[in-house]
């Protein structure tokens, strides 16, 4: 072989090592990436496994305890047999209640006739019924509470064609005079009420008798720990679900990962054959040189 073709061989070599070990890279990049998500998949099913819930223990009229999971609706029933008396609050001593306040809009159409409507939010009205507001205004006013709403309109629009009237469906026992609500749709979602026990952003309050109290009532604020009627127990529930996901998904990686390992073997075993022939076509080159420099010292 030349010394011009035996350079050649050398490049085409070299180039084929490079796009070796960039692929090897590579691959082994994927398999790390497969492991994470292999570690992520592992953590997820032992979530699963090790969840908890948390249940009312409630006494029932026959005097055996039954076990319910807790929710808003048991925790706030005041049925001593079938509900926990107390209500939640936030750290500010809002009371949490899950529907909010509703607007009935009462109009009258082109031909006199009576049309109501019921809006849950201020945005909604706002879009209907103050289209001259500009756009930053009504944004800033869309999250105004509907009384406060209410005020403004009757106070700038004067318009007699519209009667308003402003319901609540919450439990008003739950507050007392000076208190707010907190509005809270999710509170009736019993995994969201139950994180928000959990991390302490919520807490119960138990209702007992007070005289000094108009009501009647007194609230006394206490953690879903230290009540007796509330235990937290593993959830089972969702087991088999999860050991089947977690099976077909390690099944999935694993086949995957089998096949970047075979590939990977067949890379580094052409490395080691490129990496033979590169160490033979230098030999040849090294041979060509000393040969072509005898020539000229001869």
């Amino acid at each position: 072989m030349g010394l011009a073709a035996s350079q050649g061989r050398y490049l085409c070599l070299t180039a084929r090592m490079s796009d070796l070990v960039y692929e090897g890279q590579q691959i082994s990049q994927q398999r790390l990436a497969l492991a994470s998500q292999q570690q992520d998949i592992a953590n997820k099913y032992n979530d699963a496994m090790n969840n908890k819930i948390m249940q009312a223990k409630i006494i029932g009229e026959d005097g055996n305890v039954q076990s319910q999971q807790l929710t808003y609706d048991v925790i706030t029933n005041k049925d001593p047999f079938s509900g926990l008396g107390m209500r939640i609050v936030d750290l500010d001593g809002n009371v949490v209640v899950p529907k909010k306040e509703s607007m009935e809009v009462t109009s009258k159409n082109a031909e006199g006739n009576e049309e109501k409507e019921t809006f849950t939010n201020a945005a909604g009205f706002i879009t209907k019924y103050m289209t001259d507001l500009s756009p930053d205004k009504a944004n800033e006013m869309g999250r105004w509470n509907l009384a406060k709403l209410v005020e403004y309109y009757q106070e700038n629009y004067k318009d007699s064609n519209i009667t308003i009237n402003i319901t609540s469906s919450v439990d008003t026992s739950l507050k007392k005079e000076g208190e707010h609500y907190l509005f809270d749709e999710n509170c009736t979602d019993p995994k969201y009420l139950q994180d928000m026990l959990s991390s302490g952003q919520w807490l119960l309050q138990q209702s007992s008798p007070n005289e000094n109290e108009e009501d009647g009532l007194e609230w006394k604020e206490m953690t879903w720990q230290g009540s007796s009627q509330i235990v937290e127990m593993y959830d089972t529930s969702d087991d088999a679900a999860a050991e089947s996901e977690y099976e077909a998904a390690m099944a999935d990686i694993q086949k995957k990962d089998k096949i970047l390992e075979l590939r990977l073997e067949q890379v580094q075993t052409e490395e080691k054959a490129v990496e033979k022939e590169l160490d033979s076509v230098k030999n040849i080159i090294k041979e060509n040189i000393e040969s072509s420099y005898k020539t000229f010292t001869s």
